[in-house]
């Protein structure tokens, strides 16, 4: 008796169980802020005191620093902004009773995904830890701005080994340089300032790609995606053979 009797206590204990739930936007229009909603419920048979959630926004890939790849422009009250992330304090969180929170977020253009979790964490022992952290990846939608060439475009760009938007670039003006190329009509890509250099472009829907060829070697290859309505692209330019990569602004 007295072993049934331990075995129905246990099964029968107070204990809280936090999680956290996050509900993005249904898209993001690229530099454009938008709404995130984080949930942590308590669905245990007791209180949870102290309860937080900490929130990972997306990181950029630069060195030594990192920074939020975007920028938050609002949050509530209870969250405190600290490096990459968001700590919101909840207080007690009543059994099988909720509390949400919410960030506002702009993000850029980027090769890479835009990784979002939150952790939910109670000081109240006994919380289970499976279930207490959620991840989503933003769905971005950009802007399609056309040209049927015959157009002078200015490229500006920084270099690095691991970077994957051109927001990385403007986090460092200095590192930024430029250069001009032409879009032609048949859909060639030509240099003024060096000759020996030619490519093709072409656009489809937001996306545009082209490539600088050197003879017929291909030195660069640029794929990016609309960032405004009437004429700039950022993406990524990577380069055959290297390890380096160059986000490019493209605009005409």
């Amino acid at each position: 008796m007295t072993l049934i009797a331990l075995i129905a206590s246990n099964a029968f204990a107070a204990n809280p169980d936090v999680a956290a739930t996050i509900t993005p936007p249904a898209t993001n229009t690229v530099y454009s802020a938008t709404r995130w909603y984080v949930t942590v419920s308590n669905t245990g048979n007791q209180d949870a005191a102290g309860s937080k959630v900490v929130i990972q926004l997306p990181t950029t890939n630069t060195s030594p620093q990192v920074y939020v790849m975007g920028t938050v422009s609002a949050k509530s009250s209870s969250c405190t902004a600290s490096g990459t992330k968001l700590t919101c304090s909840l207080g007690t969180i009543k059994r099988n009773k909720t509390s949400t929170v919410y960030f506002d977020i702009a993000l850029p253009e980027s090769s890479g995904t835009l990784d979002f979790s939150a952790t939910a964490s109670t000081t109240t022992a006994g919380n289970p830890t499976g279930n207490d952290t959620d991840t989503e990846v933003a769905v971005m939608s950009y802007y399609s701005p056309t040209t049927a060439g015959g157009v002078t475009v200015t490229n500006r760009h920084c270099t690095g080994t691991s970077l994957e938007a051109f927001f990385e670039c403007e986090l460092f003006p200095s590192s930024i340089s430029s250069h001009s190329a032409v879009f032609n009509t048949d859909g060639s890509v030509s240099i003024p300032a060096d000759g020996s250099y030619s490519g093709s472009w072409s656009i489809s829907g937001d996306e545009l790609t082209f490539d600088y060829t050197q003879g017929s070697v291909v030195e660069a290859e640029f794929v990016g995606h609309g960032v405004d309505g009437t004429s700039c692209w950022e993406g990524l330019t990577t380069f055959p053979g290297s390890t380096y990569v160059a986000p490019y602004e493209v605009c005409f």
